[in-house]
């Protein structure tokens, strides 16, 4: 249940999805047969363009499908260009994860905000409610190579997927100056995602289907009513 770019929507014109796919998802020529562990079967290439902000022209670009899956949660597509991956978890086509190749961890959209958090907090663990494909891990241990993260992810088959795609494992591993991501699997509205001392700072990334969470409208009148128990104290 993460983000999704609001500067990132993927247009697919050759793809095939079943069941149920979306009306962009519906112009399928040629498919791979080969079944996998989920009910989603994934072509073998798509062209797909895409729209870096408003007025701005589409750029056509191909991408192959690395994986095509479906959890309790989510409809999981990663796919893979040579400049790029690219996770995809719903109909609208958003793009919830990037993973640059050429090295960069910048990707010009709301994740690079986040690398700003960790001047301004105190000592100590932050935590991402969202974790996805783990972009915004990757930024801000790449520029803040000895902090301790705590990515929360409900979808464990995602976190699975962008284990072996979008290097997420690498990203458990400490680093030479001992920071590192520590995941978990469960509800952030849940009383688990509480550790002792409190967190330093809490990113939340909390999308689904292209919308903020109901739960984030509701719980204690606003985002500040969760942000507050679970953060540090004193």
């Amino acid at each position: 249940m993460s983000c999704c770019s609001p500067q990132l929507r993927l247009s697919l014109t050759a793809t095939c999805y079943s069941p149920s796919p979306s009306p962009a998802l519906k112009s399928a020529k040629h498919c791979n047969s080969t079944r996998r562990k989920s009910k989603l079967r994934p072509p073998n290439t798509l062209f797909i363009k895409a729209a870096d902000g408003v007025g701005q022209e589409e750029e056509e670009e191909e991408f192959r499908v690395l994986t095509a899956v479906e959890s309790r949660y989510n409809r999981i597509v990663i796919l893979d260009s040579p400049k790029s991956r690219l996770l995809l978890l719903d109909s609208t086509n958003n793009v919830h994860s990037v993973l640059n190749k050429d090295g960069s961890k910048w990707t010009g959209s709301y994740w690079d905000e986040f690398v700003a958090l960790p001047p301004v907090v105190p000592e100590g663990p932050i935590a991402i409610f969202g974790l996805g494909g783990g972009t915004a891990a990757h930024l801000m241990l790449g520029l803040w190579p000895s902090l301790q993260l705590d990515g929360w992810e409900i979808d464990e088959i995602l976190i699975d997927q962008s284990r072996d795609y979008l290097g997420l494992r690498d990203l458990e591993k400490h680093t030479m100056d001992g920071g590192f991501l520590n995941i978990h699997i469960g509800d952030v509205f849940s009383p688990d995602a509480a550790i002792s001392g409190g967190y330093a700072g809490i990113i939340v990334d909390l999308f689904a289907g292209g919308k903020v969470l109901p739960q984030l409208e509701q719980y204690s009148f606003s985002v500040i009513g969760l942000l507050a128990n679970y953060l540090l104290h004193g």
